[in-house]
């Protein structure tokens, strides 16, 4: 399901995950965001998915920066289009 303020990019699916250990990181000098998670029988944290703000990254742009840091996507959503109600 698309977010609406920001692209994502899943890396591992959220089913391989604990349920009840997530958190939200913002990369150092940047505004890119990390979905970390414990993966099942795991005590260290994974990153599950990046987030990209859609003001600051096209999805064109989000998916250069992780070809570009040779990050494997399972799958990318781009921002939920607005709708406008009329």
């Amino acid at each position: 399901m698309p977010y609406p303020n920001e692209h994502s990019a899943r890396i591992l699916s959220p089913d391989r995950f604990q349920k009840s250990h997530w958190s939200r990181m913002t990369l150092p000098n940047s505004d890119i965001s990390v979905i970390l998670g414990r993966l099942k029988g795991q005590t260290s944290t994974t990153i599950q998915a990046y987030r990209f703000p859609k003001n600051s990254y096209t999805p064109i742009q989000a998916q250069r920066w992780l070809r570009d840091h040779h990050i494997r996507v399972m799958k990318f959503e781009p921002a939920r289009a607005e709708t406008r109600m009329d």
